[in-house]
C-alpha cells in the first residue's frame, strides 16, 4: 500500500466572494508518484495547485502533509514548509534576471540542509555549457531546465509544476516532461503537474480531470507513455 504524501479534503475557493472557483475537491497523492491535474482553462486546476502548495488559501476545506494541515498554519510556519519540503515551477521560470544559471540554482539550495549534488544535476537538466549565462542569454528550453534544477536542487519532497511546457514547443516540452520523469525515478519525488495537454497526461501514473470546479475523473493508469511517445497534433 502506498503512502499518502498530500490529502486535501472538501476544499472550496472563492475570490472577493464571486461564484466558488473550486466547489469541494477531496483528493490523495501518493508519494513518489507522477500526478496530472487536467482540465481546460478556468476549470480550476490551477488554482487547486497553488491551494495544495501553499501558495493560496482555500475558502473552505484543508490540506494536509505528512502531520501538518498546512491550511492552519502562520504565515512563519507555512513559508518553512514550503521552503523545506516542496519546489515550484511556473509556465514563465520567473528567474532573477541580473543572476546567472548557477546563482539562479543556487538560490534554490536549502540553508544547512541536505542538498542534492550540484554537478550531477547540472549534467542531468544540461546546464553545463550555460552556468555562467544570465536568463536573457537563454533559450526557452534552458530556461526551463533552470528553473527545474532551482526547485529540485534541495530535494523537496513534493514538486508542483504549473503548465511547466506552457511556454515551450514540442521538442523542449517532450525534454522538459522526460526530466521530471527522470526527477521522480532518481529522486523519488512526487510530481503534481498542471496541464490542459492530453499528451503530457498519457505519461502520467494517475490523472485526475477538474471541470466547473470539481473533480470530474480520477484514473490511474497502468501502462503510462514514455515522454518520447508524446505526439504532438
Amino acid at each position: 500500500m502506498k503512502t499518502i504524501i498530500l490529502e486535501a479534503v472538501g476544499i472550496t475557493k472563492a475570490f472577493d466572494k464571486q461564484e466558488m472557483i473550486l466547489k469541494g475537491i477531496s483528493l490523495e497523492i501518493a508519494e513518489k508518484s507522477f500526478v496530472v491535474l487536467l482540465g481546460p482553462s478556468g476549470s480550476g486546476k490551477t488554482t487547486l495547485l497553488n491551494i495544495m502548495s501553499g501558495l493560496l488559501r482555500p475558502t473552505g476545506g484543508s490540506v494536509r502533509c505528512g502531520g501538518q494541515v498546512i491550511t492552519e498554519l502562520g504565515e512563519k510556519e507555512l513559508a518553512r514548509w514550503k521552503r523545506s519540503r516542496t519546489g515550484n515551477i511556473f509556465q514563465n521560470y520567473l528567474l532573477l534576471r541580473n543572476l546567472t544559471v548557477r546563482e539562479n540554482i543556487e538560490i534554490g539550495m536549502a540553508p544547512g540542509g541536505e542538498n542534492l549534488d550540484f554537478d550531477s544535476l547540472v549534467e542531468m537538466l544540461e546546464l553545463g555549457d550555460v552556468l555562467d549565462k544570465f536568463p536573457a542569454q537563454l533559450s526557452g528550453g534552458q530556461k526551463q531546465r533552470t528553473a527545474i534544477a532551482r526547485a529540485v536542487i534541495k530535494k523537496p519532497e513534493i514538486l508542483f509544476c504549473d503548465e511547466a511546457t506552457g511556454a515551450l514547443d514540442e521538442a523542449n516540452s517532450k525534454k522538459v516532461v522526460k526530466l521530471l520523469h527522470g526527477v521522480k525515478e532518481n529522486y523519488g519525488v512526487t510530481v503534481i503537474f498542471v496541464t490542459h495537454n492530453l499528451q503530457i497526461a498519457r505519461t502520467a501514473d494517475r490523472v485526475l480531470t477538474i471541470k466547473d470546479g470539481l473533480l470530474w475523473e480520477d484514473r490511474l493508469q497502468e501502462h503510462p507513455i514514455g515522454a518520447d511517445e508524446m505526439v504532438w497534433g
